[in-house]
């Protein structure tokens, strides 16, 4: 009696495997991949920045005591004040434990990037950036010409550094939410969102 409760959903799980040993196609994730992407450095002219249309946000500077862990949160103007994005450095970021640093913050109007500056120089991978695009993200016309998709182009976005001599380098980058793109950062300096051509 069992069995013949059981056919049905035998036979429909027979006929699923077998459509899936003739190549039937397999649906893409919509969502980033969670590894880091591969570090590239490139022709700044070989990227797309992805914009933003959001009011931008102020200048910042904070100033703290190195030694212990802090984290910067930047928010778009008003009248939405929604996060654009956060600075963290861990607890051993600074060398000097028990001085006083001052982080400088300048975001770059039109795009998700910002100007990193600070008093004292931090450790490689101590300190980490996260761009949150989840309202004002903006694909360029020219995005959609190279990847056809806006989720192909968010795949493909990572966070890179400027480079002198025109050139940039895509660190890293993870998305550990949807709509957030983080990397550790190696040094203070000029950090755009962006994508390979």
């Amino acid at each position: 009696m069992a069995h013949s409760r059981l056919a049905p959903y035998l036979l429909g799980f027979t006929m699923l495997l077998s459509a899936a040993g003739c190549g039937a196609h397999q649906p893409v994730a919509s969502t980033p991949p969670a590894g880091p992407t591969a570090p590239r450095i490139l022709p700044l002219a070989r990227v797309i920045v992805l914009e933003t249309s959001g009011s931008p946000p102020p200048d910042t500077s904070v100033t703290f005591t190195a030694g212990t862990p802090r984290t910067i949160v930047l928010t778009h103007g008003p009248p939405e004040n929604i996060e654009f994005a956060s600075v963290s450095f861990t607890a051993r970021a600074f060398a000097d434990s028990g001085q006083t640093v001052t982080v400088d913050l300048k975001p770059r109007p039109g795009v998700y990037g910002l100007d990193l500056a600070t008093t004292l120089p931090f450790r490689t991978g101590e300190a980490s950036l996260v761009f949150d695009y989840a309202r004002y993200f903006s694909a360029p016309a020219r995005a959609l010409q190279v990847y056809h998709s806006h989720v192909i182009f968010e795949r493909a976005l990572a966070v890179g550094r400027a480079l002198p001599d025109t050139q940039i380098e895509l660190l890293p980058s993870t998305h550990p939410e949807p709509d957030d793109i983080e990397a550790a950062l190696p040094v203070a300096g000029s950090y755009l969102v962006a994508a390979p051509q």
